[in-house]
């Protein structure tokens, strides 16, 4: 997805975090996606994977506009590095909580026999979109002042609604979930050509 780009600046230029702080941010959100992962597997692998990622795209984007409370300082009283803590760590576990469910749609995709070239395939349509997003998410600092210099003389105007943006495109896949199978059946069923094609066509995004 298209992230804020200027977000990490802001807690570092803005907010004072330290590098270790930063560093620790990144860690507890490496933590909290696996256990996302582990909470699927053993809680919530019954679920349909459609619910699970309307949760978890709603959720992110609930979480993703606290980040504005973060801006204007309003954080229930807490310290602002454990509130960022919170708010990036939710959003890293709802992403952990996904992880399978893509992987289980991906490897249901490949024929017999391709394997690798599927991987190969899968692998380079990764990389690629994370290369788009990254390009996308520096375009749109351009829409509005975000500077280095303009947060730390204290004008986060910018920043918030580039926050507000990204969020909006963060929300967007709702649109597309009705195109996902609903669970391990629904692919096997897809196989055999058992479901509609909008299933088909969400299988394949």
């Amino acid at each position: 997805s298209v992230s804020n780009a200027a977000w990490r600046e802001f807690l570092k230029s803005g907010l004072g975090f330290t590098a270790n702080q930063l560093n620790a941010l990144l860690f507890v959100g490496g933590a909290l996606s696996v256990l996302g992962v582990a909470v699927y597997k053993f809680i919530l692998i019954r679920w349909s994977w459609r619910t699970i990622f309307i949760i978890g795209i709603i959720f992110n984007g609930v979480f993703s506009l606290l980040q504005i409370l973060l801006i204007r300082g309003q954080t229930f009283g807490l310290n602002p590095f454990l509130f960022s803590l919170g708010d990036d760590g939710v959003m890293d576990f709802l992403l952990g909580t996904q992880l399978i469910p893509l992987a289980v749609m991906m490897v249901n995709l490949v024929p017999p026999g391709i394997e690798g070239a599927s991987y190969a395939l899968f692998t380079t349509t990764f990389n690629a979109a994370i290369g788009v997003s990254s390009a996308l998410s520096t375009v749109i600092l351009g829409i509005w002042d975000v500077s280095k210099e303009t947060m730390k003389a204290g004008d986060l105007s910018g920043l918030t609604k580039l926050t507000f943006l990204t969020t909006a495109i963060q929300v967007t896949p709702l649109l597309l979930v009705k195109l996902v199978p609903h669970s391990v059946s629904d692919m096997n069923q897809l196989k055999t050509g058992g479901l509609p094609s909008s299933s088909t066509l969400g299988g394949s995004v």
